[in-house]
């Protein structure tokens, strides 16, 4: 045979295997995503269309209101009309999930998940004896959350009560086990009973950019939480969190009484660019952090509070409030070096250590 018909002998063997797999094109095509829409005749409720979906479909979300709670165990995309359009109510009667909590949306299964353009919102119906509202959306068992353009509001219960581990906006991992991730950019978190955004876990992980998260002035609550997590928080607006009445295990004593703040976060966390306005601390770090950037406004115990562990603040501002910088050694020798912090106009001191149990806390400051 010669080569020239030796190659048209495998062009030819080419095309016939090609034939021969041809009714394998259906099927290829079927793999594609689907968009499923809400509401349908198919699908009349979110739940219906995530229980019908295939990994890596689409649900599209039509305005309205959907009195109704999700469990989400596989990876979907879920886009609604808008944040102020499309609303996932928690409905009157909450099933507790896996966690023990009651959440309105539950991600868990290692499923990747989508959501935008919608809002997550209570209260709950709950009491903090029975059926307390959990989360307004839960992220557990290696999921992972990705939240854009959306609302998560009024996590709460009816009436409001400070229940334990309760109303928490979006809560990611879990402790002593149980894990997590996330990316939330672009959202409002608001009016929420315990925290807006908390991660849990060394294993779990967030990226929080540009959200506005926002307490509320009848209960205790924190912004931002990364506890034995890692993450980042960058150019997020936080306001209005701090000890609230009644409150008897709040106070000013780093080492008998409870803080709140707008950012609390561990090693591994990177703070930065944040706006915190109206917390009783603007940021409560502790171990080994940089804080870079952040502009702390009227703080009503102090802008930051470094604790029990190495820290360095590039550049961040305070302005107004009680006091500029606290520096606490409970645990280990403790230093904050100050690397062009501005504070002015407080009514306190710019700097004070806390020390107790032999350990000392040490500051030093380069000027601006």
């Amino acid at each position: 045979m010669t080569p020239f018909r030796s190659r048209c002998a495998v062009a030819l063997g080419t095309l016939l295997a090609w034939a021969a797999l041809g009714s394998y094109a259906p099927s290829s095509a079927a793999s594609q995503p689907r968009e499923l829409v809400v509401p349908s005749t198919a699908y009349p409720t979110v739940q219906s269309a995530v229980d019908a979906a295939h990994p890596g479909d689409r649900i599209a979300v039509r305005a309205g209101v959907y009195r109704e709670q999700l469990t989400i165990h596989k990876d979907l995309t879920l886009t609604g009309a808008g944040a102020g359009k499309t609303t996932i109510l928690a409905p009157e009667h909450l099933v507790t999930g896996s966690d023990g909590l009651n959440s309105i949306v539950f991600l868990d299964n290692a499923a990747r998940v989508k959501v935008s353009r919608l809002s997550v919102s209570g209260p709950g119906s709950g009491t903090c004896a029975a059926g307390a509202l959990g989360a307004g959306i839960r992220v557990l068992g290696g999921a992972h959350l990705d939240l854009s353009h959306a609302a998560v509001s009024h996590i709460k219960d009816t009436p409001m009560a400070p229940c334990f581990r309760s109303a928490n906006a979006v809560l990611i991992g879990d402790l002593p086990t149980g894990t997590g991730s996330a990316s939330i950019r672009d959202s409002k978190i608001t009016d929420y009973q315990g925290a807006g955004i908390v991660v849990l876990n060394q294993a779990s992980n967030a990226t929080l950019l540009r959200n506005v998260v926002t307490g509320q002035k009848r209960l205790s609550t924190d912004g931002i939480e990364f506890v034995d997590a890692t993450g980042r928080a960058d150019e997020n607006t936080v306001s209005d969190n701090a000890c609230r009445e009644p409150d008897p295990g709040c106070g000013p004593d780093f080492f008998s009484e409870f803080q709140h703040a707008g950012i609390l976060a561990n090693t591994g966390v990177e703070v930065t660019r944040n706006r915190l306005v109206g917390n009783q601390l603007g940021i409560y770090a502790f171990g080994t952090m940089e804080t870079g950037h952040n502009t702390i406004v009227d703080s009503e115990y102090f802008g930051i509070a470094f604790q029990d562990g190495r820290f360095t603040a590039v550049k961040d501002t305070i302005r107004g409030g009680v006091g500029g910088v606290a520096v606490v050694a409970s645990a280990v020798d403790t230093t904050a070096r100050l690397d062009q912090v501005r504070i002015t106009k407080i009514s306190g001191d710019r700097t004070r250590t806390f020390e107790c149990c032999g350990f000392t806390a040490t500051v030093t400051t380069t000027k601006p």
